[in-house]
């Protein structure tokens, strides 16, 4: 009789559980990796008022409005808390949008205003008929520079054969700024700054800034001119007035020279108010060439101080003006449009420095910096920058705080794009780039925040 070897009791039924429990083991540790490595971030928090991945078509405009993808080629126009909406453009590129929801898009050298009763086009040969010089011909391109309640200015090249381009850098061709009626796209102004296509005459518009009274232009670096945007007329010159030397809000204009700031109305020409100290400065945020809203405060730079207008008179303020992506260092403060803004410890103090009356008080990391190239208004954005350990690419945390309240507007987690979009009645867009992997292509995600609905 051979012998028989009895297996230990339950060892292939352990050896299977063992390596089940192994396999298991490493299919989640590869999850947990996969999580921690490519998963997107939590993303915001807090007044969300559209959500969705289609950052390419993204634009936010004032009064609550923006625009983006209808996920079928075109967009769509849409309102933060009204239930209004209608198809946007479907071709051309967003310039501008309205306080009351029409978008303005470029196409070619022409327009296209979509509107809630429509859509109305502007052709290259209806600037060519309002300039009125037959020997030239429309060229394809064109760039919005202004944006009144009933006018857009548009920017174009005209040239004797059609070639000029507006970017061109060998000059030539004629620009020609012109007046384009919303209501029903009509060029009812035309004007000719003589300069060529070449000349850096004006910063296209920003499509979060609301309508505005007058566009400045720079026909040449030491020269700037204030022009009525639903007339065509030039209401205001000034010579050695470099881009960064004048400002304007509503029809008001701040122009330095030297050490002194003049406030002038545009509409009678005298002057309102003024101001001097050493080394007084202009503060021209961003990119809105020299545009400041309603609800933005004119503001002089003198040093370790500065003077705040009200609409009549200047206020002096004895906190330095905020840094260039400053952060505010504990126990100190910083005047950033007209909040005085102090920190104690993760703790911030809202004043306001036209009353010097505190208006509320914010949590926000002490790391935490101001984004001071935001068109300025009603929000602060602050935020912390890095890069991804693991692919190297810059990501941002936010936190969106709406000064006149003092509150916490939205944050986010550290996984979103550097920058965010600000409108300055109190929205603001935040974007993500969400990695796939598994032959996922990419794809953004974005949020507009802002303000509670009212």
């Amino acid at each position: 009789m051979s012998a028989v070897t009895e297996a230990p009791r339950g060892g292939v039924g352990a050896a299977l559980k063992l390596g089940s429990a192994l396999l298991a083991g490493v299919l989640v540790a590869a999850a947990v990796g996969w999580f921690f490595l490519v998963r997107p971030g939590d993303g915001v928090e807090g007044e969300i008022h559209y959500s969705g991945d289609d950052a390419s078509s993204m634009h936010l405009g004032p009064g609550g409005w923006f625009i983006h993808s209808d996920g079928d080629g075109g967009t769509v126009v849409e309102h933060v808390s009204e239930d209004r909406s209608w198809p946007g453009p479907r071709h051309g590129s967003i310039a501008a949008l309205t306080s009351e929801g029409a978008a303005v898009s470029v196409l070619g050298g022409g327009l296209l205003i979509n509107g809630e009763d429509g859509e109305v086009e502007t052709e290259s040969q209806d600037v060519l008929a309002a300039h009125g010089d037959k020997s030239l011909q429309p060229g394809e391109s064109a760039e919005v520079v202004g944006l009144s309640e009933t006018h857009v200015a548009v920017a174009s090249c005209l040239s004797e054969d059609g070639e000029a381009r507006l970017t061109g850098d060998e000059g030539g061709g004629t620009l020609v700024v012109s007046g384009v009626a919303l209501e029903d796209g009509s060029v009812t102004w035309s004007h000719d700054p003589e300069v060529d296509c070449a000349a850096d005459l004006a910063t296209t518009y920003p499509t979060a800034l609301p309508e505005q009274e007058y566009v400045l232009l720079t026909p040449s670096e030491e020269e700037a001119q204030a022009l009525d945007l639903d007339t065509g007329e030039v209401a205001e010159t000034w010579s050695q007035a470099p881009r960064g030397r004048v400002l304007v809000q509503g029809d008001l204009a701040l122009h330095r020279a030297g050490d002194e700031v003049t406030v002038t109305s545009l509409r009678s020409g005298k002057a309102v108010a003024d101001v001097s100290c050493p080394g007084a400065r202009l503060d021209n945020p961003g990119h809105t060439g020299g545009r400041l809203a309603e609800e933005a405060t004119p503001l002089v730079r003198c040093g370790s101080s500065v003077r705040l207008f009200d609409g009549r008179a200047f206020v002096e303020v004895d906190a330095p003006p905020v840094g260039e992506s400053q952060q505010v260092a504990d126990g100190s403060s910083v005047v950033h449009d007209r909040f005085v803004i102090e920190r104690d410890g993760d703790r911030l103090t809202f004043t306001d420095g036209l009353s010097d009356k505190e208006i509320g008080q914010v949590d926000v990391p002490e790391d935490f910096r101001i984004a001071t190239n935001d068109v300025r208004g009603r929000l602060v954005v602050f935020f912390e920058s890095g890069d991804n350990w693991r692919t190297g690419a810059p990501e941002t945390e936010f936190r969106v705080v709406d000064g006149s309240t003092a509150s916490l507007v939205a944050e986010s987690d550290d996984d979103l794009s550097p920058g965010a979009d600000v409108s300055p009645d109190g929205y603001a867009v935040l974007s993500e780039l969400v990695e796939r992997t598994r032959g996922r292509s990419s794809t953004t995600r974005v949020w507009v925040v802002g303000v509670p609905s009212s």
